[in-house]
C-alpha cells in the first residue's frame, strides 16, 4: 500500500506545481486500486502469509472512520479559511487516511503542515512574499511522506530494500 500512497503523491505533487490542481480520476483510481487491495488480502491473507504485509493498517470499519479525522480536520480548516486549502488537498488527505490509518495520517499532515509553515515564513522574510500568496500543498506532502517513510515513522511500511 505504501508504493501507491507514494506514486499517488508523486503524480499529485507534479499536477499541483504545473496545473494547481488534482485530477480526480488519480484519487478515484487511487481509491479503486486500495479497494482491490484489501479485498485480495481480505479473501487470501489466511493462505499466504506475505499478503497481510501488503497493507499498512489492518482495517476494519472503526478504524476506517477514525483514519477519516485528518482529512475532515483539513476539510474544516479549508471551510474556515474560505478555501485557502483545496479541496483536492482535502480529497488526498482523506484518501491517504483510507489507505494509512488514523496515527500514520495525522502524523503526515502536522509534519507536512509544519513544513509548509516554516517554508511560508521563509518567503515571507526572504523573498518578500505576503500571506495572501498560495503555496501548492502536495510537494510538501511528498516530502513529509518520504521522509517518513525511510526514517521508519510510517507504522506498518517497513521498506525491504
Amino acid at each position: 500500500m505504501w508504493i501507491i500512497c507514494l506514486l499517488l503523491l508523486i503524480i499529485c505533487s507534479y499536477t499541483d506545481l504545473r496545473e494547481r490542481g488534482i485530477s480526480i480520476w488519480l484519487l478515484a483510481a487511487s481509491l479503486i486500486s486500495c479497494v482491490l487491495l484489501m479485498i485480495c488480502v481480505e479473501i487470501l491473507g489466511d493462505r499466504y502469509e506475505y499478503i497481510d504485509s501488503l497493507l499498512i493498517y489492518e482495517p476494519d470499519i472503526s478504524k476506517i472512520v477514525c483514519s477519516l479525522i485528518p482529512g475532515m480536520v483539513l476539510f474544516a480548516v479549508s471551510r474556515l479559511t474560505k478555501e485557502a486549502i483545496g479541496m483536492g488537498d482535502v480529497y488526498v488527505m482523506l484518501l491517504l487516511g483510507f489507505m494509512m490509518g488514523f496515527a500514520n495520517t495525522a502524523a503526515l499532515m502536522f509534519v507536512s503542515m509544519f513544513t509548509a509553515s516554516v517554508f511560508g515564513v521563509i518567503l515571507m522574510l526572504f523573498k518578500g512574499k505576503n500571506r495572501k500568496e498560495t503555496l501548492p500543498y502536495m510537494p510538501f506532502l511528498l516530502g513529509a511522506y518520504v521522509w517518513m517513510l525511510f526514517s521508519g515513522m510510517i507504522r506498518g511500511a517497513e521498506l525491504r530494500l
